[in-house]
């Protein structure tokens, strides 16, 4: 018997011929489509590119640029939304070089390879937003942009040097991460007052999971890491106490980047309430099983506009007698309160999806109810859950632009600080409209793009 030679399987070309033949005409139903198709798509694109490249008035867009970008916010502050944007860029730099050297660490362990991210994949996966940035540098009328683009991107870049930390060193990387985090939000509100908590928070649960102490008991360890933890949190404090910053409060906030900040704040506080919410609904006592359905279904049985009314109106009478909580706060609230109704939902059709026979399995290996759904019912129901969740945090970032209602001057709400100017009182709406639209698509698409390659990754749906 000979043996047979190893050989790699053929590699197929598609030239463009065979793939418009195979793509668009592959039988006679489709052929009739794609020529009944094909005239009104030709229409539409010439239709878009005579109004983007010829028609279109864009000196709207060019004059009021920075209006779009941070609205009213005041113009002698503006430094603080530039160095807001340099220590996030540092911290997505931190963070993304943190998390892939830990998933690269997870796979050396397993014995999977480790490939390294190449510079067009991330063009790849982010190009809306790529896309995005450079219609604002086209727009732009001054070197200002420019410069804080490069910054950014070398700020990006600083950060990626996290990934050289070692693995016993790993929490550093997310430590910088979150304390670059709250910089960059503090550096626009300020420092004074409750704001030095954050960061201490964030040093306190740092120290916590990092200093072992493994040669002494029990109790003295305890006490060890509750005295290193104040420790850290009175040096915090007095940080803060020696740099004071004044700061703009988010009432004065609107563009863009209030959106963005509105976005990702109600994001972050929903996802964890709705968890708890669907945990709760499933929940063996019947009050609280009682509280997280009714409240689950009366926030789901009501419009988010009138909600955003209630909290205008109505959520200061619920609270104590001198809090004065800004439109902002409110509409946070508000947001964040509905879609956390719609999570819950969500990660409990999860849960449910899963057969019973893994929290059996769970049981059999000794771990009890809370630890089980920690480490194997959770993470296997959210995993299942992303294309959902993830739809319904676009949705929340596209109803931000209900804030206009509010006289909130979010994203879309500035145009009518656009429009109020005489040059443009009555010319360029579609022009404004088609700006912010793209603004909203960039973003929601990325959100999109990013979900799907999670799926990808974890392997959903196979």
């Amino acid at each position: 018997m000979t043996a047979v030679e190893n050989r790699p399987a053929p590699v197929l070309s598609t030239t463009p011929v065979e793939w418009v033949r195979e793509r668009l005409f592959p039988n006679v139903a489709s052929s009739i489509v794609t020529l009944l198709l094909l005239p009104v798509l030709i229409y539409v694109g010439y239709r878009a590119v005579l109004f983007v490249a010829v028609n279109g008035r864009w000196e709207v867009v060019t004059r009021n640029l920075t209006l779009f970008m941070q609205g009213t916010f005041p113009r002698d502050e503006q430094w603080r939304i530039v160095a807001q944007i340099m220590c996030m860029a540092f911290a997505l730099g931190v963070g993304a070089s943190t998390a892939a050297s830990a998933a690269a660490d997870r796979a050396r362990e397993a014995g999977l390879p480790v490939a390294r991210q190449q510079p067009l994949e991330v063009v790849r996966r982010f190009w809306p937003l790529i896309a995005f940035v450079l219609v604002l540098l086209y727009f732009a009328s001054t070197v200002t942009p420019w410069l804080v683009v490069l910054g950014t991107l070398a700020l990006f870049l600083l950060g990626t040097a996290a990934r050289f930390l070692t693995a016993s060193f790993r929490n550093v990387g997310w430590l910088l991460m979150a304390l670059s985090v709250i910089a960059g939000f503090q550096v626009v509100s300020g420092t004074t007052g409750r704001s030095w908590v954050a960061a201490a928070v964030v040093v306190l649960i740092a120290l916590w999971t990092s200093v072992g102490l493994e040669g002494l008991d029990r109790l003295p360890r305890l006490a060890a890491r509750v005295g290193l933890s104040v420790l850290a949190a009175a040096i915090v404090f007095g940080v803060y106490t020696l740099i004071p910053l004044s700061g703009v409060g988010w009432d004065r906030w609107s563009g863009l980047h209030l959106t963005l900040w509105v976005s990702a704040l109600a994001i972050v506080l929903s996802f964890p309430l709705g968890l708890l919410l669907a945990l709760a609904r499933r929940s063996t006592l019947p009050a609280l099983r009682m509280l997280s359905t009714g409240y689950i279904e009366l926030i789901r049985g009501v419009p988010l506009i009138t909600l955003l009314f209630m909290g205008q109106y109505i959520l200061g009478f619920m609270l104590p007698a001198g809090s004065n909580p800004s439109s902002i706060t409110r509409a946070i609230a508000a947001i964040t309160l509905f879609t956390a109704a719609y999570v819950a939902e969500i990660v409990r059709g999860g849960l449910q999806s899963l057969p019973y026979g893994q929290t059996e399995a769970a049981q059999a290996l000794g771990l009890p109810p809370a630890k089980s759904m920690r480490l194997i019912i959770l993470p296997q129901a959210l995993r299942a859950v992303i294309p959902a969740m993830v739809g319904q945090f676009i949705s929340l970032f596209k109803d931000t632009s209900l804030l206009y209602i509010l006289a909130i001057n979010e994203f879309l709400g500035v145009r009518s600080l656009v429009h109020a100017q005489p040059d443009f009182r009555s010319v360029a709406h579609a022009e404004t409209l088609v700006f912010v639209a793209f603004g909203y698509w960039a973003f929601a698409y990325a959100m999109s793009r990013e979900s799907q390659r999670l799926e990808r990754r974890l392997r959903v749906g196979i």
